[in-house]
């Protein structure tokens, strides 16, 4: 009787045990060393999403599924069908993170102010900088994943085409405040890039209440253009001793970061670029003015803002800028009709330049005609003389 139980519990065991080992071998890394188990909630059953790299099906097992039932469709993992799954289908395609394979919020034209003082025009005594600062790298990466940009400013600075700009060498926060009041209306971007604070310290001006007045800039630009989203940067470190900012810049960028946990908590559009820690630009990076940055350091500012407007994509804040007359998607193709008149005044130059060189030398020719012929006047009489005696030439 013992005997008989055991097998009986051995004949039942199997079949139950081949099922476990069956079941958890779906979730075995597959080829692209992902678990299933680890796809998330993020994708439904049955939807297509669209990546960088094609479409993808994803399905999960379900266990509503009677043991017995039979389906067509299905295809994958047969053997779970006794335990009621349906279906476990992965992408076969590396999955494109979005924001840095794709463009950011469905490509959305991205109409961005880049508001501050002198780094933010891109100024340094590096020999050879362009002033394009962190503007031109910071709008490749932008328009190389599909996104058009046009910054817009009442000030023009640097060789890049689209390279408006507002920001004006020694100005604190206050006066950046001002100058927005005037600029933003009259293009109402959908994106800022704040970098203020780094005069503040310079200048020494009011410390601990810093915050106020970089509070107070920011929420203007939020209600002034209501479809924007701010990035607010950390400012630079200095070892510029004419100035001695340096122990100002700690006691600032702490309020900065305290002004993002706040606007976080507000739930307002707002995300932070931190431009120093460990990975961000140090000592070292700075020109010999040990304020600016070089053309490098520029580079890791863009790199720090990019990251910033990619966390404000994936937090939902980037919206479509509102259409103004004048004002394209694109600021290298608004650029267009400026770089044809550059054109053609450079093109009217040369002209001008080869038509008096021409006229210089149809001048230089009726001289040099003019003396032949009265060279050849002055000769005449002798040549007259010899053709009345002939015979004198013998």
């Amino acid at each position: 009787m013992i005997l008989a139980r055991r097998r009986q519990l051995i004949y039942l065991g199997l079949p139950l045990l081949i099922i476990i080992i069956l079941f958890s071998g779906s979730n075995l890394d597959n080829e692209w060393g992902h678990r299933l188990d680890s796809l998330g909630d993020n994708f439904k059953a049955g939807v297509s999403y669209v990546t960088g790299n094609g479409t993808v099906q994803v399905s999960y097992p379900s266990t509503n599924t009677p043991s017995n039932a039979t389906n067509s469709s299905i295809t994958a993992f047969p053997s779970e069908l006794s335990a009621g799954a349906t279906e476990s289908t992965i992408r076969t395609k590396p999955y494109g993170r979005p924001g840095y394979e794709l463009p950011l919020a469905n490509g959305v034209p991205l109409r961005i102010m880049a508001l501050g003082a002198s780094t933010t025009r891109g100024d340094s005594p590096e020999e050879g900088i362009d002033n394009n600062g962190f503007r031109r790298p910071l709008r490749e990466r932008l328009t190389s994943i599909g996104n058009k940009v046009n910054y817009v400013g009442t000030q023009r600075l640097g060789n890049m085409t689209d390279n408006d700009i507002e920001a004006y060498p020694g100005v604190h926060t206050a006066t950046i405040h001002g100058n927005a009041q005037r600029a933003v209306p009259k293009s109402l971007p959908n994106l800022f890039l704040v970098n203020a604070g780094s005069n503040d310290c310079f200048q020494h001006v009011d410390i601990d209440n810093f915050y106020k007045r970089y509070d107070a800039l920011v929420r203007y630009l939020l209600e002034a253009s209501p479809r924007s989203t701010v990035v607010i940067c950390t400012i630079l470190p200095t070892w510029d001793t004419r100035f001695n900012g340096r122990e100002e810049v700690w006691k600032v960028n702490p309020q900065i970061r305290r002004l993002a946990k706040i606007y976080k908590q507000q739930e307002l559009p707002v995300v932070l670029a931190e431009l120093q820690g460990p990975d961000g630009i140090q000592d070292g990076n700075l020109a010999e003015d040990g304020m600016h940055p070089g053309t490098a350091g520029y580079e890791m500012m863009a790199t720090k803002m990019y990251d910033a407007i990619v966390e404000a994509d994936a937090r939902g804040f980037l919206q479509p800028p509102v259409p103004m007359q004048g004002i394209l998607d694109d600021g290298d193709e608004e650029r267009k009709d400026e770089e044809y008149m550059k054109w053609f005044n450079e093109k009217q130059i040369l002209d001008n330049v080869t038509a008096l060189a021409e006229q210089r030398e149809i001048n230089r020719m009726i001289a040099e005609l003019a003396k032949m012929k009265k060279e050849k006047a002055e000769r005449r009489p002798e040549d007259t003389k010899l053709r009345r005696h002939p015979k004198m030439l013998f």
